[in-house]
C-alpha cells in the first residue's frame, strides 16, 4: 500500500470520528454516536462501500486521541502473506450476529461463521472467537436496551436456543465424573423450557431435553441446536 493510499484512508477514518473529536456530535453519548455511524454504509477512497462496527470506530477515536492522524494509517504487517486470525470482515460479522441475536451462544456464533463461509474451522479455532467475544464484552448486558428489544423474537416459541455448559464434578462408585448441563431457552421470554444434567454432552442428550421441553411448552417455530461431539454445523429448524 503506497503512502498516498495510507493518507487517504487515515483522512477517511478521521472524517467518521471528527464530530466526537470536535465535540459536535448530537447524540447523548460518544458510544451512541459510534453506534449511529456503524448503521451507515460508507464509501472508501477507492470507491468500495463498507460498514464498520461501533467498536471499530471507537478504536479509531481512541487511537487518534493518543497518536493523531498518523495512528489511523493502516500498518504494514510483519507477517505479510500469512492469514490474519480475525480479519475486519470476521469481526464485523461477529458484531452483526451478536446485535441481531443478543442471546446467541459463542459456539453458535462460531458455527454460523463457518457455515456461511466467513472463516475456516481448520484455520481459526472456536476458542479464538470465544476469546474475542469475551474480551469485547459482547454480552446482552452490554447492548443498548432498545437494540435488544428490536432484534429479539417477538413471541414465545418463535425460536428456542439449545446450549450446554460444564456442570459440577460428581463421584460415582468412587470415580470422579464431569457433568454437563444441557438447556433449551425461549428467545423471546428467556424462559428455560427444560434443563437437565448428563454425563455426556452430545446430540442424543440434547434430543432428550428437547422432547421434554416440547412436552411442556409445545413445538417452537425455530430451533438453534449445537452438536458439539458430532462436529456438525448448528441447524435451524
Amino acid at each position: 500500500m503506497d503512502i498516498k493510499t495510507k493518507k487517504d484512508l487515515s483522512i477517511f477514518k478521521f472524517s467518521l470520528i471528527a464530530p466526537v473529536v470536535n465535540e459536535t456530535f448530537n447524540t447523548s453519548s460518544k458510544m451512541g454516536y459510534f453506534r449511529d455511524v456503524a448503521k451507515l454504509t460508507h464509501k472508501l477512497p477507492s470507491g468500495k462501500e463498507v460498514k464498520y462496527s461501533s467498536m471499530t470506530i471507537k478504536k479509531w477515536y481512541q487511537n487518534y486521541m493518543k497518536g493523531g492522524l498518523e495512528s489511523l494509517e493502516p500498518k504494514t504487517r510483519n507477517d505479510a502473506g500469512v492469514p490474519r486470525l480475525l480479519t475486519e470482515e470476521i469481526v464485523e460479522k461477529i458484531h452483526q450476529i451478536k446485535n441481531t441475536y443478543p442471546h446467541i451462544t459463542g459456539k453458535l456464533v462460531y458455527h454460523k461463521l463457518v457455515e456461511e463461509g466467513h472463516l475456516k474451522a481448520k484455520k481459526i479455532s472456536l476458542s479464538t472467537v470465544l476469546r474475542y467475544i469475551r474480551d469485547n464484552n459482547l454480552k446482552p448486558s452490554q447492548l443498548v436496551a432498545s437494540e435488544i428489544k428490536a432484534f429479539e423474537m417477538e413471541c414465545a416459541n418463535d425460536c428456542w436456543q439449545a446450549d450446554s455448559s460444564v456442570g459440577p464434578t460428581i463421584k460415582i462408585d468412587g470415580t470422579s465424573h464431569k457433568t454437563y448441563m444441557i438447556s433449551i431457552i425461549d428467545d423471546a421470554s428467556r424462559l428455560i423450557t427444560h434443563i437437565q444434567i448428563f454425563l455426556n454432552d452430545n446430540a442424543i442428550n440434547v434430543q432428550k431435553v428437547l422432547r421434554r421441553a416440547i412436552a411442556k411448552y409445545g413445538v417452537p417455530k425455530k430451533l438453534y441446536v449445537d452438536y458439539p461431539e458430532e462436529k456438525t454445523m448448528p441447524k435451524v429448524f
